[in-house]
């Protein structure tokens, strides 16, 4: 391959790469609708219930047998690393953590999985 073919590629190569990262980022950041709905069932008294056991920004008459969320000075981030672990983690508390003491809100199909997404949009914009 001559020098002006391996430079091109290298260009398209790296363009390729920055809309991957760009997508990536756009994916990754939730729509704001999906944030409200995700608040909206994690209120929920008969959905999501989390404040049954977790202080939320917002919440009120919240239980302590969870911890306040967001945690002091750990984000979801840093915690789950992808919004889909969290997804993940709502879903089936006790296959990540096998001592969770937390409802399988997916397995045992309280929530849809784009509920599910909603809440975890809605979790992950919490700072």
């Amino acid at each position: 391959m001559n020098a002006h073919r391996r430079t091109r590629a290298g260009i398209l190569t790296g363009l390729a790469g920055a809309l991957f990262l760009v997508a990536t980022a756009a994916s990754a950041a939730p729509a704001v609708n999906n944030i409200e709905a995700g608040r909206a069932l994690a209120f929920d008294r008969a959905k999501g219930n989390c404040l049954a056991c977790h202080a939320l920004p917002g919440g009120t008459q919240a239980g302590d047998v969870g911890p306040a969320l967001p945690m002091k000075g750990v984000t979801f981030q840093q915690m789950f690393q992808t919004k889909e672990k969290l997804v993940a983690f709502l879903s089936d508390p006790e296959k990540l953590f096998p001592y969770a003491n937390m409802p399988e809100f997916g397995k045992n199909k309280v929530l849809t999985q784009q509920e599910l997404e909603q809440i975890a949009d809605y979790l992950w914009s919490l700072k």
